[in-house]
């Protein structure tokens, strides 16, 4: 019988706190199951969301150990030559595992190749069930781009001086593991089976409110807490759009919204984080249409009076295509803004601003594939190959004119610039987007500080 099993008279947020967990990590010769082997491996247990108890064993391996194994390692020849070998130790590594659920920032390789050994040593396989924190995070935190050990240790402030040490990275992924409880017990899981597959669930950059369950005072409580741009979105039965609003997050935004859901009789409420204002609108475009005329003309007229309140708007009806877009061909070819992501950034072509036209990136480390975007697109908008986004015109001549706006203002939260620039002199153009990091610093502190 399973821990969840057991549990199973208590909540899912209970059933988190009394199931017991082992993280555990090897470090190998190498990652062939048939002739490579383990030379280190560090366990940590977790009961009650704390840690409890822990192990940690040198084997000696029986084989060479690569030299780059050994600089990756920090683990020599000699460190290994009095330790026991893996048949020596492994009853008592099964005995601390127990029937726990097992934990791994990699399970696909540290499972099976831990169970290659048991077969080796003609011991059953492991039945435990098991919970990959790596697989976990690119669940949780949608659009990030790197998900190892040590970046993630980073960003959650977890301490892991010893990276490929196998109980330094057990006591991480551990930690990492114990973060991600408290944030499911935080977003009230419903399933205990949601921990292995909480996709499209429990995402940190989101949170959905159900009108059945949900008061007005818990949504403002969420509300005053966010501290980024943000989308929200109000749908009525059978998932219509009744209202949706990018915010820069700003007061009279979020006062709006209250007012709106309290005239709406809705089902869902959803409030999704972004790095910009920027790329909320971009989501929200594809959610203008859908609503109904008269709500889009109330949206329109609020973001005018609280973004460009001192921009001379064009008049025109609400399904008027006559009117031309206020963009001119010197105005730039691309717009580079923050991402929500800390080191990562987003651009977008400026004649197709849409999800599919867009490259998410962290700089330095993506120079490469940054310029292989810019040159791709650019070649593109150069043959008129570039199919420019679709807009409702209410909205288009909205959002082109707040980006003129941004780019008069010398907007810190924008960088836009012409293709010319990292085609003609790529030094420069690092340059500009160095200045524009050292004027945007993250501040956002996501994903420790979720929805």
């Amino acid at each position: 019988m399973t821990q969840e099993n057991e549990n199973n008279h208590l909540s899912p947020s209970e059933q988190i706190k009394n199931i017991s967990y082992c993280a555990f990590d090897l470090e190998t010769t190498g990652g062939n199951h048939r002739n490579d082997k383990i030379i280190e491996i560090g366990l940590v247990k977790i009961e009650n969301l704390e840690i409890v108890a822990e192990k940690d064993f040198l084997i000696q391996p029986g084989i060479k150990i690569p030299e780059f194994i050994q600089k990756l390692t920090n683990i020599s020849e000699d460190d290994v030559a009095t330790a026991p070998l893996i048949e020596d130790v492994i009853d008592e590594i099964l005995e601390f595992m127990g029937d726990s659920i097992l934990v791994a920032h990699n399970t696909s390789f540290d499972v099976p190749f831990f169970n290659s050994v048991l077969r080796r040593l003609k011991k059953p396989e492991l039945t435990n069930r098991s919970i990959c924190t790596n697989l976990m995070t690119k669940y949780l935190i949608p659009n990030l781009l790197n998900t190892n050990l040590n970046y993630m240790s980073k960003i959650f402030s977890i301490k892991h001086h010893k990276a490929h040490r196998a109980l330094d990275d057990a006591y991480a992924a551990a930690e990492l593991l114990i973060r991600y409880l408290h944030i499911f017990i935080d977003k009230d899981i419903q399933k205990i089976n949601h921990l292995y597959y909480p996709r499209n669930r429990y995402e940190l950059d989101r949170i959905h409110f159900k009108s059945k369950e949900t008061d007005l005072d818990r949504i403002e409580q969420y509300l005053e807490k966010i501290n980024t741009p943000f989308l929200a979105t109000i749908k009525g039965e059978n998932g219509v759009i009744q209202f949706a609003l990018p915010c820069e997050n700003f007061k009279d935004e979020k006062d709006f919204i209250l007012k709106k859901i309290n005239q709406c009789s809705w089902e869902t409420v959803t409030l999704k984080l972004f790095g910009s204002f920027v790329e909320s609108m971009v989501h929200f475009n594809g959610l203008f249409s859908k609503m109904e005329s008269s709500a889009r003309v109330e949206i329109i007229n609020f973001m005018w009076k609280n973004h460009l309140p001192n921009v001379k708007r064009q008049k025109h009806q609400d399904e008027d295509t006559s009117f031309m877009s206020p963009l001119s061909k010197d105005f730039g070819d691309f717009i580079i803004s923050p991402h929500l992501v800390p080191e990562q950034l987003i651009i977008f072509p400026v004649k197709s601003l849409n999800l599919k036209n867009q490259l998410i990136f962290r700089y330095p480390g993506h120079q490469k594939k940054l310029l292989q975007f810019i040159n791709s697109k650019s070649s593109r908008i150069s043959n008129d190959k570039l199919k420019e986004g679709h807009y409702h015109p209410l909205f288009k001549d909205f959002l082109h004119n707040y980006l003129i706006n941004q780019k008069e203002m010398n907007s810190k939260n924008s960088l836009i610039f012409k293709k010319s620039l990292p085609q003609g002199n790529a030094s420069e153009f690092y340059k500009s987007i160095e200045d524009f990091l050292a004027k945007n610093a993250n501040t956002y502190r996501y994903p420790k500080n979720y929805i």
